[in-house]
């Protein structure tokens, strides 16, 4: 069951190597984090930022519209300030780290309530076209947000289209 759901939802183990993907109309999205000289920081990418902001809409819930409809999301005022931090790489790997979610949305860990989470992440995620896998964390850890759902930690490649 869970590996059905797995296959589902795009959440398929990884050999660490993104799958190919080509679209004659993908805007580039990847950037190169830059460093400010002499500061010893570095700036976050636009991938990131894209990606950072999107996630952010995503943690702060549904609109009026939406929520007067039969949408359902785990996401609400109440995970707003989740994210900890988004990165992208030159390749199109993501990498999302969220604080806690567990005592925010503590359903989510069901089968079903884990493939709604996973299907809503992974639609925000994947909209940008050249991203082409993402591993998700949690206070740092790609094992403890994948424990909380149920799975082994693992990377979740695009699906081919």
């Amino acid at each position: 069951m869970i590996a059905a759901l797995a296959l589902l939802f795009g959440c398929e183990p990884s050999d660490g190597k993104p799958r190919a993907e080509t679209s004659r109309d993908s805007v580039p999205l990847l950037g190169r984090s830059t460093e400010s000289p002499g500061s010893g920081q570095a700036s976050e990418s636009p991938a990131s930022a894209n990606l950072r902001t999107a996630l952010e809409q995503l943690l702060r819930g549904p609109t009026a519209a939406p929520r007067a409809g039969d949408r359902h999301s785990w996401f609400s005022a109440k995970t707003a300030g989740a994210l900890r931090a988004v990165t992208v790489d030159s390749a199109g790997h993501a990498t999302v780290d969220f604080h806690d979610l567990r005592p925010l949305i503590p359903n989510a860990s069901s089968s079903a309530g884990s493939a709604l989470l996973l299907d809503e992440l992974n639609t925000t995620v994947f909209q940008f076209p050249d991203l082409r896998s993402v591993e998700y964390r949690m206070d740092g850890s790609c094992e403890e947000f994948w424990e909380w759902l149920q799975f082994g930690c693992h990377t979740v490649l695009r699906q081919s289209r």
